[in-house]
């Protein structure tokens, strides 16, 4: 059905995402660099998390709500953001950080919103926009 898209191309990279987030927290003594400035960290985890917030509202486009959506993106971010910091508590040279979970959810919110906005956009636009993935 045109306009529609398969459950795999809507939630996979959803998926992957978290992988890609757990990948990089099994990374012994890593940190994003250093660019001149305090809390680039903080900046890597907005940036982490608003993908997947972003991938979040992507694979539930049609479903529910907005509102639904972006809450619902709020608290996943801040579980798997707090599940990511206590797998960083058993990987050497990583510390965990209320700060960085924090950091997490806020991306996961901002994400989901930046997708939520340039969605609403596309449709006004006229452009042909994802939909409620089959199941």
């Amino acid at each position: 059905m045109p306009g529609r898209t398969s459950w795999r191309s809507a939630w996979l990279p959803f998926a992957c995402w978290i992988a890609v987030i757990f990948g990089l927290s099994s990374i012994p003594d890593w940190s994003p660099p250093q660019v001149g400035f305090p809390m680039t960290d903080k900046l890597a985890h907005l940036g982490e998390y608003g993908v997947l917030g972003a991938l979040w509202a992507r694979a539930r486009s049609g479903q529910r709500g907005t509102v639904r959506t972006l809450l619902s993106g709020l608290i996943l971010g801040s579980v798997v953001g707090a599940l990511d910091e206590a797998y960083q508590s058993g990987t050497p040279g990583r510390q965990v950080s209320a700060f960085d979970a924090l950091a997490d959810a806020i991306g996961a919110a901002g994400g989901g919103l930046a997708w939520v906005w340039y969605a609403a956009r596309r449709r006004r636009a006229g452009a042909p926009t994802e939909t409620r993935a089959r199941r």
